[in-house]
C-alpha cells in the first residue's frame, strides 16, 4: 500500500473502481490472506511529462490457495499513471489493468 497515493485509484476487471488507498486495501487483504500470489510485471514503457508518468506493460499472475490446491495463471496487460511526490518519489495515482482472456473456474474445465 506504501506504493499508492492517498487517494489513488484502482480499475480491476469486471468490477468497480476502487476509490482511495483504504478502499483498495479493503478490497485486495481477503485475497492477499488467502492466497499466495505472484505477478512478475515487464515493463514495456514509461514516459514522463513534468510530475506525471505513465508506466504500461504486461503480467503474469499466479494465485495458489493457502489453504492447498492448484496454482491459477493469468496473463494481462496495464497501465499505470503515477504522480512524483513532494520528497521526489513516484507513487500510483490510478491502475488500471486486464487479462489477456477470460479466467476459467474449476468448474467449467
Amino acid at each position: 500500500m506504501s506504493l499508492w497515493t492517498d487517494n489513488g485509484i484502482q480499475m480491476p476487471p469486471d468490477t468497480p473502481a476502487r476509490i482511495g488507498k483504504e478502499q483498495i486495501r479493503e478490497k485486495m487483504k481477503p485475497i492477499f490472506d488467502q492466497f499466495i500470489i505472484k505477478i512478475p510485471i515487464t515493463c514495456q514503457e514509461v514516459r514522463v511529462a513534468g510530475d506525471l508518468a505513465f508506466s504500461r506493460g504486461t503480467y503474469t499472475i499466479s494465485t495458489t490457495p493457502k489453504a492447498g490446491g492448484e496454482t491459477i495463471k493469468l496473463s494481462g496487460k496495464y497501465l499505470t499513471i503515477l504522480e512524483r511526490q513532494a520528497d521526489g518519489s513516484w507513487k500510483i495515482a490510478r491502475d488500471c489493468f486486464n487479462y489477456n482472456a477470460p479466467p476459467t473456474s474449476p468448474e467449467k474445465e
